[in-house]
């Protein structure tokens, strides 16, 4: 009988990007948050690179609508449960897994007031980025192979450009940003363990 050479739910690679994201999320709020130098740094990043004015609110006016990515997002996982059961499945987990993250480790990790200028609550990590690495992750999740480097672009542009204008506005920190990236890298492990092989990938096939 031929021997199935891959397996068809891989395991290795996702949970390396779980482990991934999860050491670099700890470390991000070592550094940047529990360390004098640290908080003094990204605290003074932001202050250097935020606008007022008048470019304040142009930039606020192109600020992207965080539940609309969400609701995006989430109408991706509910799409590709009519085709593939299970990627609309890792869409549906990964996704409200990583913008809940956002909120409840937000609130519930404490800021020490080390080095910053004034007295600030927790912002890491980012919600706002949160949901643009959301519709991001359900983007590369649902597409077909051939359109992933399509949806990696779409994905990378929404979430940077998120990224940066929550720091300009001044309503995060660099690392709140940075943060929630990996977050993200984290859930999207999770997506790809639930989601297993793609629809439509070939497993190769030994002779016997």
């Amino acid at each position: 009988m031929p021997l199935v050479a891959d397996d068809p739910r891989p395991v290795g690679w996702p949970a390396g990007l779980m482990l991934l994201g999860g050491l670099g999320f700890v470390s991000v709020y070592v550094v940047a948050v529990l360390s004098t130098r640290g908080q003094s740094i990204d605290s003074g990043v932001m202050d250097a690179v935020t606008v007022t004015g008048s470019r304040h609110d142009l930039l606020s006016s192109l600020l992207p609508n965080p539940y609309l990515l969400l609701a995006l997002a989430l109408g991706l996982g509910a799409l590709a449960l009519l085709r593939h059961v299970r990627t609309g499945l890792a869409v549906l987990v990964a996704v409200p897994l990583l913008v809940a993250s956002t909120q409840v480790l937000k609130d519930v990790l404490p800021r020490p007031q080390l080095a910053d200028a004034w007295a600030m609550a927790n912002s890491l990590p980012s919600g706002h980025t949160g949901a643009a690495l959301a519709l991001a992750l359900a983007l590369l999740l649902v597409s077909p192979r051939r359109l992933r480097p399509v949806a990696a672009l779409v994905g990378t542009v929404v979430s940077l450009w998120m990224g940066a204008l929550v720091v300009l506005l001044g309503f995060h920190r660099p690392s709140d940003v940075l943060a929630s990236a990996f977050l993200a890298v984290g859930a999207g492990g999770l997506g790809l363990l639930v989601r297993g092989r793609a629809p439509g990938s070939m497993t190769r096939r030994l002779p016997g």
